[in-house]
């Protein structure tokens, strides 16, 4: 399989909001959401984003607090301790507007369950100027509806959905080493609910098959019958 970032309609979106964000005019609002289901490839889009704009990332845990969270970026930002937590925020502000980064927070369910914590990350932002992006699993942006000090500052939201016939096209010729007929495509497709993660995963094992029968191109005929595409026993 190669290994690469194929512009899918998913990281598209992703790319586009990105760059709404990053240029926007002076004064308006800056921040971004990033949500969706396990295994519709947010990871993998997301660290390759972050690369391109030198991002500063985080991951949010359950037990943060306010503290948890400055104390997270100011080490991603190489900051050195603070006595307070005002000392923090402002040397965390410092950076940001400095260098220009933008901010992204992962599993961010946990920063918005916690009213201190949205209201910290919002002063980040407003005081900053740089993008800030959340990203959180499917549901997060009706959780984050209620919170008025972050939904109104929201200006880009990506919903990651399940790829379409075309998306399979797109990663099936630009991964996998052998060719994949359109009626195997659609059986992945249709078996993965059109997942990105499983999707690649089936087309490791249809090309790990293809390579190990000599065939350069597989077709649904090729494959066995009942065969899992992400699950069950390897391919043997």
């Amino acid at each position: 399989m190669r290994s690469k970032i194929l512009k899918v309609k998913n990281v598209a979106r992703l790319t586009i909001a990105g760059e709404a964000l990053t240029s926007r005019s002076i004064g308006m609002p800056g921040m971004g959401l990033i949500y969706g289901p396990t295994g519709a490839g947010k990871t993998t889009a997301i660290t390759w984003y972050i690369n391109q704009c030198n991002g500063v990332y985080v991951r949010a845990w359950a037990v943060w607090s306010p503290s948890a969270m400055l104390e997270a970026i100011s080490s991603e930002l190489n900051l050195p301790k603070m006595r307070s937590l005002a000392s923090m925020a402002a040397a965390i502000v410092a950076k940001l507007e400095e260098t220009g980064r933008p901010l992204f927070i992962d599993e961010a369910d946990y920063v918005i369950e916690q009213q201190r914590m949205v209201e910290t990350l919002r002063d980040l932002h407003d005081m900053s100027a740089v993008p800030v992006i959340l990203i959180g699993m499917e549901g997060i942006h009706r959780k984050i509806q209620a919170r008025k000090q972050v939904s109104g500052r929201l200006a880009e939201w990506v919903e990651f959905t399940p790829c379409d016939l075309d998306d399979a096209r797109l990663l099936a010729d630009g991964l996998c080493e052998v060719i994949v007929d359109d009626d195997l495509l659609a059986a992945l497709h249709k078996s993965t609910h059109g997942l990105a993660r499983n999707m690649t995963v089936g087309l490791s094992r249809i090309e790990a098959r293809g390579k190990k029968n000599g065939k350069a191109r597989m077709s649904l005929a090729d494959w066995p019958k009942g065969e899992p595409f992400f699950v069950g026993p390897e391919v043997g």
